[in-house]
């Protein structure tokens, strides 16, 4: 297999060590989106990305990494861990769900990832905890760590490199969202607080998904380093990844508060959070109608966001978590 990308931007020594030993961990897993898989490929182990299922490593989103192999789901067996994603639509999607069953019966170390939060719709935490039992689970937020409930999760917030998402010039001046426009797990993402919002202001949303589509990575991101202000109206998706990529790249968030948003947003200095939507849509037409405020608050933004995602301490985090589940067996 041709190797497409070199990963760069941590330190790290390309060892985990487990129980006095060193060795390169070899870690299989099972796609996810591309963007995720991307980032989790910058912990320094030997990935195997199961390549015969639903889902595949789409290149237009993001180059391969180096250290990511393709195998077959009989090879599993030669991993020292394996990594298994779920939300809470597990159970309404029955591919995910035989495959989850499939690998998750494997006598081997494991991780789960949860991508979802069980705020409005899917599987109940019951459910989700009868699936799972004592496994190891990593959810993308503390909100959703908490209601899920699961007897041995964590919650550890995603890592980008700083250095890979360019400085906006703010050119188009626009309101930017993304997420599919589709009707399918609507309570999810709340597409019509965006709809409503263009009805209401009379100004048009830059909609990544039903507007704008990019067939590279560097095209998305070049579209991003344009862009100005960006809406994020779930109150469901934990810490959607769309929004830090666009925090990097120097936009002002403009975001619903249920994952902890305030944590590392200040109203007025480098963004916007609040459950409120009246008010975000006041503060979108305020920005908008603001540009020179909003440059000062997106570049604010960014630096926020280079402190408060940066890959360091994300990859620390994980190679941590994986030496100390090998440790254990």
């Amino acid at each position: 297999m041709s190797r497409l990308f070199n990963i760069a931007g941590h330190q790290s020594s390309g060892l985990i060590r487990v129980t006095g030993r060193k060795k390169k961990l070899r870690v299989a897993k099972v796609p996810w989106h591309t963007g995720h898989d991307y980032e989790l490929a910058k912990i320094p182990v030997e990935f195997l990305l199961i390549s015969d299922t639903h889902r595949q490593w789409a290149v237009s989103q993001r180059p391969l990494p180096s250290n990511v192999s393709l195998i077959a789901s009989s090879d599993v067996g030669s991993a020292d861990l394996l990594i298994v994603h779920l939300d809470q639509w597990i159970f309404q999607e029955l591919d995910k769900l035989v495959l989850f069953k499939k690998l998750f019966r494997l006598d081997m170390p494991k991780i789960v990832l949860n991508h979802g939060c069980n705020m409005v719709d899917g599987c109940s935490s019951k459910e989700m905890q009868d699936l799972l039992g004592d496994a190891l689970v990593i959810c993308n937020s503390s909100t959703a760590q908490a209601l899920w409930d699961l007897p041995n999760s964590r919650y550890i917030h995603h890592g980008m490199t700083p250095e890979e998402w360019p400085q906006s010039n703010y050119g188009r001046q626009n309101i930017v969202v993304t997420q599919s426009p589709s009707g399918l797990h609507q309570a999810y993402r709340n597409n019509e607080a965006a709809f409503a919002f263009e009805k209401l202001s009379g100004i048009e949303i830059d909609w990544i998904g039903r507007n704008h589509t990019f067939d590279s990575f560097a095209k998305y991101k070049a579209f991003l380093s344009r862009s100005c202000i960006y809406f994020n109206p779930s109150y469901a998706s934990p810490n959607p990844r769309a929004r830090t990529e666009a925090m990097l790249c120097g936009l002002v968030p403009v975001t619903t508060n249920s994952h902890g948003e305030d944590r590392y947003i200040q109203n007025g200095v480098n963004g916007f959070c609040s459950n409120d939507m009246q008010e975000l849509y006041e503060n979108l037409v305020y920005l908008h109608q603001n540009p020179d405020v909003a440059r000062t608050m997106g570049m604010a933004a960014r630096k926020t966001a280079h402190e408060y995602f940066h890959i360091d301490r994300f990859v620390g985090e994980w190679e941590a978590l994986l030496a100390e589940k090998l440790g254990q067996g």
